[in-house]
């Protein structure tokens, strides 16, 4: 025993003794300069120049490196920084000085007095370690394709509200999409593609972990916690996670407090101000009231009527005239409405001139935006903390009854080493949010937006005798609130075992609570009814008993998650390096929904289910209770022989409860290689420039369930009107059961990818990049067609298959110029299109799935031209007509009301047979159709670029998509949709004999039509929405570390921010280009354009370390 005690004491000594000689070594030999001059020839000259140099060295950030070594190059003389970074050094001027530290490139400097030096750190040698699935993994060792996201680029100063946007175009084959702006609103997240599988209801929604357990929502997360963003793409990098990774994984660690670091406290702030990006505009009063005259007189009419309003020629050199009289005049000066200056009732119709701009009326030019944030860590060599706390309030754009949101986070983390060989780690996550809005009178894709871009400028937005008009504003201003609050409480605790040297288990169970609460307080509204069409003038309440009424709606989600797998980490003979994992977890999850509405309130100032006096309802497609539970066993084997050649091998045994008794397990497993080339013997001749070159390769799959809900249950319809009346009572009925194949199983989703990694000069400049393809085999779709006294529908088989097949490439530069200029440059493009390879579909019909469909895919007609008067003749009675004897027929589009002349729109006959026709709308037989756009982008990019230069940091980042296309239906793409309603500035630009070489065709009624007359779908009018936005723009300064101290401060920066600069886009119709058409739940395409609008920040903002 004693024996051992001095052995011990012995190496103890020993590694004090080499500690000390290894710090002492550099001083050491500038002290040797000194006392022993060269005695070469020459060598008392050298001495005689020399003098003593001073600088500084920083990091790109500003602040001091302590202990960076500094050497007069090519002799022994050097020193090293204090603890200010400062150093002192006997040179000759003009000679080279290298400035190294561990973790950064060296730098070579010309020695002059107060020199000053940056080092950039070097990713190789700080073995940048990666986050991978319940592991760590060093970035140079991957072999799946798994992206790290520059945390501080991504979100550092931008002020945005949720990480999914701060993600948008950092990661290439990462889709980030929005369908409407607005105060916390959720992001659409897609990787490599946007379908997956024909039954995945969320498409290629990756698994969003914190801390290695899902959350429901990235909104829920607060920016300024997170540490650190994977993302796994291929099936080998998340095959580990099982069914609910099928389309990947993001994987995001929170801040934790570091060993032996005394207390830190930080703070930051982010103040905003956001105003709209591009929204469409109504055209001028007489603008509007032309074009529907136009329409009208197409089919015979002279007049114009709808709702309470009404437009003929008179009506239109009136509104010209108000127009030049009270134009410039702003809507204070106008005051109310004025019977006779601003509407009047001539022949029993009434008629209205003034002129309003809807959106002016309702939108704030500029609204407010805060964020704070308060972290306190630290440790001792035995226990670490991390604390944030998180505020986040947002005021809406709506002016009247404005629209709010407030969100409070906190996570708070703590990790205590109890044993050399037994920590226990522990974190809390909360969050609360709150939005508050109008109480909406109308819902789906007609509400207050759709209705502000519906009407003409002339629809009345003034009172008349203290009483509005009906409106989007009236409805905004007399509504109560609809208010939804979110919380969502998370706790965590768990343990790591460590036995022997190199072995791990972990413990760790979580229990997540998330809850929503929407309270909706209906009442009336009450002014002149202008959608009386007899008498606009009519004081009554819009919508009745419909909406005098409370709503309350609940939602809870339960979980309980628990994992165990043990790590086993060991090294021989320092060429073969093994790591082995195994585990297991499991996971159950309890939904609950409840709905209850009561009608009649007793006072509109306290709308609250008790104090109501009507009807009560508790049912609906809100009302539900469901739960799920999945569990797994899991392993995997990484090796590699001298970081050279790298193996990796997973394999997991799933379990889900939405599968059917006897098909609940399925085995996945995954593999992966790489092979470092630039460590052999062959590639010497590519040094120095190549650094680093890693090829490597992968394939997995994993089970997807994200499928029809009940698709292994066969379900009965139930109904309570079956049209049997018995004793005087209609009788409910049950429906026919629905047929479930007893062979139907799990979807299979399998990845290759390839690809490699690769830096060049130093590791100055590096290369990413990877082909995939992902097949979703076994997809569920219908069986061979059944006989109609089969009696239902034919059952869904795993037959069809679906393929996803892309590439990805992601580009990085670094560099750091003598003058202290730092740069930083990165790109990225991806590509992926998904197909269809097999589906039974005899028909083939073109709008439906068939083998070889493109996902996404248009078809349409291609345009010739719009038709003028030499393609037409006139008939007896005045009226042009196209003549088919000189152009192909058109008339299968035609109807008694609407035959094709000058102005409207000429097809191509592009199968010969001079007939403009569809044929039977199949692949086989489409007559003039062809596949005219993608609604998918055919590529997506990014770009950024990065300045450090004496404490000052600028960035700016580029996001961009390449042909993406849409059919733009409803009001705001199509002229005339309802011709009697509004129409839209960009829309005047229509065809009339004085404006043959017009956009639009002449204004035509297309009746609520969306594929119809001049309005087919088509080449002309299909909306380009490619663009490249400047996504953010920020300029920082950081302050010394010298002032900062001398107000108690540790560090300090300012900065100010911009957000949705500016874009480069050429779609014709003035919308965001960010503009998806899946603004609404139902009918959402026709909201296109006329939703809550995307927002342009400016910000400016303070971060403090103390």
């Amino acid at each position: 025993m004693d024996e051992n005690r001095n052995k011990t004491k012995t190496n103890r000594r020993l590694i004090v003794a080499l500690t000390v000689c290894s710090l002492l070594a550099g001083g050491g030999t500038a002290f040797a300069a000194e006392a022993f001059p060269a005695t070469q020839q020459g060598g008392a000259q050298q001495v005689s120049q020399t003098a003593t140099i001073t600088g500084k060295v920083f990091d790109k950030n500003g602040n001091p490196v302590i202990g960076a070594s500094v050497l007069v190059k090519g002799t022994n003389t050097g020193g090293m920084t204090d603890i200010d970074g400062n150093f002192s050094i006997k040179a000759a001027p003009g000679a080279t000085l290298q400035v190294s530290y561990v973790g950064f490139e060296t730098r070579e400097v010309k020695a002059k007095q107060g020199v000053e030096v940056t080092l950039v750190e070097n990713p190789e040698l700080l073995e940048e370690v990666v986050v991978v699935g319940y592991g760590t993994q060093k970035k140079v060792n991957l072999t799946g394709a798994v992206a790290n996201i520059d945390v501080e680029e991504a979100v550092g100063s931008r002020p945005i509200t949720d990480v999914a946007k701060a993600l948008q175009g950092v990661s290439p084959g990462l889709s980030i999409t929005t369908n409407v702006g607005g105060i916390g609103v959720d992001s659409n997240i897609r990787l490599r593609g946007t379908t997956g599988s024909l039954n995945a209801g969320s498409g290629t929604s990756p698994l969003i972990l914190v801390d290695n357990v899902e959350v429901p929502s990235l909104s829920l997360v607060n920016p300024n916690d997170i540490e650190s963003i994977s993302v796994l793409k291929d099936a080998a990098s998340a095959a580990i996670y099982g069914t609910r990774a099928a389309w990947g994984v993001i994987l995001i660690t929170t801040k934790q407090g570091k060993k032996n670091e005394k207390p830190t406290v930080k703070y930051s702030n982010n103040f905003a101000w956001n105003t709209p990006s591009i929204m469409p505009q109504v055209a001028t009063s007489w603008g509007s009231a032309q074009a529907a005259l136009i329409a009208a007189q197409r089919s015979g009419s002279n007049t114009v009527s709808s709702i309470g309003y009404n437009i003929d020629e008179l009506a239109i050199q009136k509104m010209k005239d108000w127009d030049a009289q009270y134009g410039s005049w702003s809507q204070e000066q106008l005051g109310e409405m004025q019977l006779g200056r601003d509407f009047e009732q001539r022949d029993g119709k009434w008629y209205f001139y003034r002129s309003f701009d809807p959106l002016e009326m309702f939108m704030k030019d500029w609204t407010p935006q805060q964020k704070h944030d308060l972290s306190v860590s630290g440790g001792s060599d035995k226990t670490t903390y991390n604390v944030n706390l998180g505020y986040l309030k947002q005021d809406g754009i709506i002016k009247v009854n404005p629209d709010k949101y407030e969100r409070f986070t906190l996570n708070a983390t703590v990790n205590t080493q109890i044993r050399d060989w037994w920590s226990f780690h522990s974190n809390i996550m909360f969050s609360r949010s709150q939005k508050k809005e109008p109480y909406p009178y109308t819902s789906g894709y007609t509400d207050m937006w759709y209705y502000l871009l519906r009407w003409p400028a002339f629809y009345p937005y003034a009172d008349y005798q203290g009483i509005p008009f009906r409106s989007a504003v009236t409805e905004a201003a007399q509504a109560k609130d609809m208010k939804t609050t979110t919380n969502y409480t998370r706790a965590n605790i768990g343990t790591v075992i460590s036995p022997i040297e190199g072995l791990s288990i972990n413990f760790d169970y979580t229990f997540g609570l998330y809850n929503t609460y929407q309270k909706r307080e209906g009442g009336e509204v009450w002014g002149w009814n202008i959608f009386n069409t007899t008498n606009p003038l009519s004081y009554e309440s819009f919508y009745g008993a419909t909406h005098n009424r409370v709503q309350e709606y609940d939602t809870y989600t339960m979980t309980n998650v628990f994992k165990a797998y043990a790590t086993y980490d060991k090294s021989f003979n320092e060429k073969h390096n093994l790591k082995v994992m195994v585990g297991m977890d499991a996971e159950s999850r309890e939904n609950i929904g409840n709905y209850s509405e009561a009608r009649t309130l007793v006072n509109f100032d306290n709308p609250e289910i008790p104090l109501t006096i009507g009807d009560e309802f508790s049912r609906g497609t809100s009302a539900y209770h469901n739960d799920y539970a999945s569990a797994g066993v899991f392993g995997r084997v990484n090796y590699d022989y001298m970081g050279k050649y790298l193996v990796e091998v997973n394999a997991r045994y799933d379990g889900s409860s939405k599968f059917p008794e006897g098909d609940k397990w399925a085995f996945f497993p995954s593999a992966s290689a790489g092979w470092r080339l630039s460590d052999e013997a062959f590639m010497e001749w590519a040094k120095p420039a190549l650094t680093n070159f890693k090829i490597r390769g992968s394939y997995g799959t994993i089970g997807n369930q994200d499928v029809d809900a009940n698709a292994f249950l066969s379900t009965i319809a139930v109904g309570s009107a079956s049209g049997w009346v018995v004793g005087g009572s209609e009788l409910p009925y049950l429906g026919v059961p629905s047929i479930v194949s007893p062979a139907l199983t799990w979807e299979r989703v399998s990845t290759v990818d390839i690809g490699f990694d690769a830096r060049f000069f130093d590791n100055a400049f590096g290369i990413t990049f990877d082909w995939y393809q992902r097949m979703t085999t076994g997809m569920h779709s219908p069986g061979e067609t059944l006989p109609s006294t089969f009696g239902g529908a034919s059952p869904d088989v795993n037959e069809g298959e679906l393929r996803g097949r892309g590439f990805e490439i992601a580009l990085d530069y670094n560099h750091m110029f003598d003058c202290g200029l730092g740069l930083t440059v990165t790109a990225n493009l991806s590509k992926v299109r998904e197909e269809i390879t097999k589906y039974n579909n005899p028909n083939k019909n073109i709008y439906g799935y068939y083998e070889g469909k493109i996902i996404g895919e248009i078809w349409g007609y291609e345009t010739d031209r719009l038709f003028q008067y030499e393609d037409c003749y006139q008939d007896a009675d005045g009226k042009w007509f196209v003549d088919y004897t000189k152009n192909p027929d058109q008339t299968l589009y035609e109807t008694g009301a609407f035959k094709f002349g000058p102005g409207d729109v000429k097809y191509k006959d592009l199968d010969g047979n001079g007939v403009i026709d569809y044929g039977s709308e199949t692949l086989d037989d489409h007559g003039d159709l062809k596949r005219i756009g993608n609604t998918t982008p055919n590529f997506e990019y990014g770009f950024s670029i990065g300045l450090t230069y004496k404490g000052f940091d600028f960035y700016t980042f580029f996001q961009g998509v390449g042909s993406r296309d849409v059919w733009v239906v409803g009001q705001t793409g199509i002229p005339g949709f309802m011709p009697t309603e509004g129409w839209l500035e960009h829309q005047m630009d229509y065809w009339t004999p004085e404006n043959t070489d017009a956009f639009y065709p002449t204004p035509t009624s297309h009746s609520w039509l969306n594929n119809n007359q001049n309005f087919l779908r088509q080449t002309r009018y299909l909306q380009d929405m490619s663009y490249l936005r400047c996504k953010n723009i920020t300029l920082g300064y950081t302050f010394p570390e010298k002032w900062m101290k001398k107000i108690t401060f540790t560090s300090g920066r300012v900065y100010v921010s911009a957000e949705n600069v500016f874009e480069f886009y050429n779609g014709y119709i003035p919308v965001d280009p960010e503009t998806t058409e899946k603004a609404a739940s139902s009918n959402g395409q026709y909201k296109f354009g006329k939703s809550y609008p995307f927002m342009r920040t400016v910000s400016f903002g303070v971060q403090l370390t103390f």
